[in-house]
């Protein structure tokens, strides 16, 4: 329920702090007082556009904030989803506009966007303004009031999430199908592919070793020369390393006697022929090792050519990545064997899917069957006593081949003012006062049947008056018993009914004009019902007649609470 709506700087509003009441309220004033202005801030709350108009000229910005009480589950989600703490069971909605045009938003002083007020405002507040009324005619709303006044919302839900799952299988279904035909495209190249990289059994590290082997393949004449000379430096009887260390040991053998550190000198050059009579050794068996090889050269570079074709081709550096793309190919060829079985397990589940979506979907067809009958009967019955007696309204229920979102059910309203005239389409034929009469009267029907706790009519009495005046009156009352209601109204008989009266009225200062809001007291809902009721002309008997139908409709609404 909304509690308290604070405004600053809005508009023609300085500053206003209004408590809201639960019931029946209704709001007065004159032409132009301010009326659309409260609406309007209501609105921008429920996440409406704005723009630096809103702003009241000479203030940099405006704020408008509201209290709301009994915060309902759809309303938790939405707050949990968006991260927003709850303090004390209290949601606080706040919008700032600046004159730049700049908007923010938040929830529990948390920033949020438009989008998620505008969620917020589906389960809290219902403006129903005239061009509502565009709604009889669609398909959707007709559908949704069958829908809630027969509670019938746990099983839409049920649907819905059946109906998703199915959708969701006959999109992956279609995917696959459509892979499927890809991949059979190019199976006779990606098997080519595959068998090509298969058949040059690739090994992980394998192209430098044979880059190594091929490089040294082909210098092998120039290598074994090389080890040659190496090892005849090192091992020549006549001018070899090794004889020049043996000379340089003997001559300090000669000098050992009386030179202390010859031995010293003698061990380092002892352990020094060691390492080169090892290497000499080494040097003589790679050189014998090492052969010239022609055909071994040719298959070295044969495979060499083969791994630098195949790098290329795929556009790799390495065997590595090229044993990748070798397994990714694999992959995709699986993927194409098993998709046959794939798309069949898709089809299967979407038969079973399909046969849980249309039983649900025919439980929903006939349980809506049985509320357009009790929604037709009610109607009928209410909006006859709304000054259309011959009314003739029928819910035409159709059961589509095809599902959708909301099940097989497809609606139509139907209506006709006369008895001599068959009903039509609702938006084709009923005039505006006809359509404001029926929406009125669907939304009593629905009102203590929805979750949301507030609803404010724009002008509802639009084209009535006089005794239809009261009936609509006595409508708004008993939704006030379930909800919170309020009414812009022009008509006595309705601004009567209210419980509470809210007054809206222009101050006209030297420099500026401002719109004032307040409750009225008893005295003045008098004074505000005879000028309603006569203009100006107010006098003794005008406040009679004003009191005397406030009375009446205190005793009714007495009488109604009694019942």
């Amino acid at each position: 329920m909304l509690n308290t709506l604070i405004v600053r700087n809005f508009v023609l509003i300085d500053k206003l702090v209004l408590d809201f009441k639960s019931g029946f309220t209704a709001i007065t004033g004159e032409t132009g007082a301010g009326k659309s202005i409260l609406l309007g801030a209501i609105g921008l709350l429920m996440g409406q556009r704005a723009d630096s108009s809103s702003v009241r000229p000479g203030s940099d910005k405006c704020i408008i904030e509201a209290h709301f009480d009994s915060i309902n589950n759809a309303i938790l989600k939405i707050l949990e989803e968006e991260d927003i703490d709850i303090d004390n069971d209290e949601l606080i909605i706040r919008r700032e506009i600046s004159t730049r045009g700049k908007s923010r938003a938040f929830v529990n002083d948390t920033p949020t966007s438009l989008t998620t007020l505008k969620a917020l405002s589906e389960h809290l507040i219902d403006i129903h303004s005239q061009h509502k009324n565009l709604l009889l005619g669609d398909a959707h709303f007709q559908l949704s009031v069958l829908d809630l006044y027969d509670n019938l919302t746990p099983l839409l839900n049920q649907y819905t999430v059946c109906y998703n799952e199915y959708k969701s299988i006959a999109k992956a279904l279609d995917a696959a199908k459509e892979a499927a035909i890809e991949l059979a495209k190019e199976e006779d190249y990606l098997s080519f592919q595959y068998n090509q990289l298969e058949e040059a059994h690739l090994q992980r590290g394998e192209l430098k070793s044979i880059e190594d082997e091929g490089h040294m393949l082909s210098h092998a004449l120039d290598i074994k020369s090389g080890l040659d000379r190496a090892h005849s430096a090192l091992d020549n009887d006549e001018q070899g390393t090794i004889q020049t260390i043996t000379t340089a040991i003997d001559s300090l053998h000669t000098i050992q006697r009386y030179y202390s550190e010859a031995e010293h000198l003698i061990d380092r050059l002892k352990s020094l022929k060691i390492d080169i009579r090892d290497i000499s050794a080494t040097l003589e068996q790679e050189q014998e090792r090492i052969e010239y090889d022609p055909e071994r050269l040719q298959v070295v570079e044969q495979r060499l050519d083969l791994l630098n074709s195949l790098l290329s081709k795929h556009g790799v550096q390495t065997i590595e990545e090229l044993i990748d793309v070798r397994d990714q190919i694999a992959s995709r060829l699986e993927s194409i064997n098993s998709s046959d079985e794939h798309i069949k397990e898709l089809e299967n589940r979407l038969e079973l899917v399909h046969e849980q979506t249309k039983k649900l979907a025919d439980d929903l067809h006939e349980k809506r069957m049985r509320a357009a009958q009790a929604i037709e009967i009610s109607l009928i019955a209410q909006v006859k006593e709304l000054g259309i007696p011959y009314l003739q309204f029928h819910i035409d229920i159709q059961k589509s081949n095809n599902l959708s979102t909301t099940g097989c059910t497809l609606v139509t309203y139907l209506f006709s003012a006369n008895k001599d005239i068959e009903p039509e389409p609702v938006a084709d034929i009923a005039s505006g006062g006809e359509i404001s009469r029926l929406m009125l009267s669907i939304k009593s029907l629905i009102a203590d049947r929805r979750s949301l706790p507030t609803i404010i009519f724009d002008e509802i009495d639009t084209g009535v008056s006089g005794d239809i005046a009261d009936k609509i009156g006595t409508i708004l009352q008993s939704m006030g018993e379930s909800m919170q209601v309020m009414a812009v109204t022009h008509l006595p008989q309705i601004a009567a009914a209210g419980g509470h009266h809210i007054y809206i009225y222009k101050e006209h200062g030297e420099d500026s004009t401002l719109s004032h809001i307040k409750y009225l007291e008893p005295a003045e809902r008098i004074e505000e019902i005879a000028r309603m009721q006569s203009g100006n002309n107010l006098n003794s008997i005008t406040r009679a007649a004003a009191q005397e139908l406030l009375t009446k409709n205190h005793k009714t609404n007495n009488l109604n609470e009694s019942k």
